[in-house]
């Protein structure tokens, strides 16, 4: 979702930013001190969801509520305040919400899930299932690979969750019955050469990110089990029962982070 907050205080809008990646994470935010530069922003972007202090520099919250009410109404309202004697006036507007400062978890996600205009999830080309065997799917169809090694590979990276691994990791924790350094890297070499064609086959390319002798993986394409499970959006489908990527004998230490998150 995109999002604007717009508050004059920067910790509140901090705080608010971190409670709503508690709830819903990966957002992409967008910030204003006061009226004018929510109105700047407002007039260059298009945003899902505005939270609003009613206290701000120039012409108050309510304002900014009207005026974007008028020139961009899909976008949901809430407001976000300090105060409970603007909340006739601010539901007349027709918002989304009104938030009593400080917010808490449960309203802020009860306000989510009661919007205006439904923010549809945009659906993410990849999905990673990591709890017992590990797969990955492409609209419902596993992706087949030429080699186990580019499995375990993508597996691991996936595990990561975005963050980067040199050649030398990788290396140490995949390929490390290749022999010596040479001969892994030659391996390896072949082994992401494989990967990238097997990818390009389900048009999903660019999921392996490959830059400076380090490699990691776009998890803005990702649906999966284990970030679900991390972030607490799970299922009956996706909590974990014991089993992680039960092939690969260096996911030990991830069933670890599991047993004690």
């Amino acid at each position: 979702m995109k999002i604007l907050i717009v508050d004059n205080e920067e910790y509140i809008r901090e705080d608010l930013k971190g409670a709503l990646e508690r709830i819903v994470p990966g957002n992409e935010y967008a910030f204003a001190d006061g009226y004018d530069s929510a109105v700047e922003a407002v007039k260059n972007s298009d945003f899902d969801i505005a939270f609003l202090d009613i206290h701000i520099p120039g012409p108050n919250g309510l304002a900014l509520a009207a005026y974007i009410k008028r020139t961009k109404p899909s976008i949901n309202l809430v407001m976000v305040t300090a105060y409970s004697q603007y909340a006739l006036e601010a539901h007349k507007l027709f918002v989304s919400g009104y938030l009593l400062k400080p917010v808490m978890d449960d309203d802020l996600r009860e306000v989510l899930e009661h919007l205006r205009n439904p923010v549809v999830a945009e659906k993410k080309p990849v999905e990673a299932r990591c709890f017992g065997n590990f797969e990955i799917l492409v609209n419902d169809r596993i992706v087949s690979f030429k080699r186990k090694k580019e499995k375990e590979f993508l597996a691991y990276l996936i595990c990561l969750k975005g963050a980067s691994a040199s050649r030398g990791e990788v290396s140490s924790v995949i390929f490390e019955e290749a022999g010596s350094p040479e001969q892994e890297f030659i391996y390896l070499k072949k082994i992401v050469s494989e990967l990238k064609k097997d990818l390009q086959k389900y048009g999903i390319e660019d999921l392996l990110i490959h830059t400076n002798n380090a490699y990691s993986v776009n998890t803005d394409m990702i649906r999966c089990d284990y970030y679900d499970y991390l972030t607490g959006k799970t299922d009956g489908n996706s909590k974990y029962h014991g089993e992680f990527m039960t092939q690969y004998s260096w996911a030990e230490e991830y069933i670890y982070e599991l047993e004690n998150y």
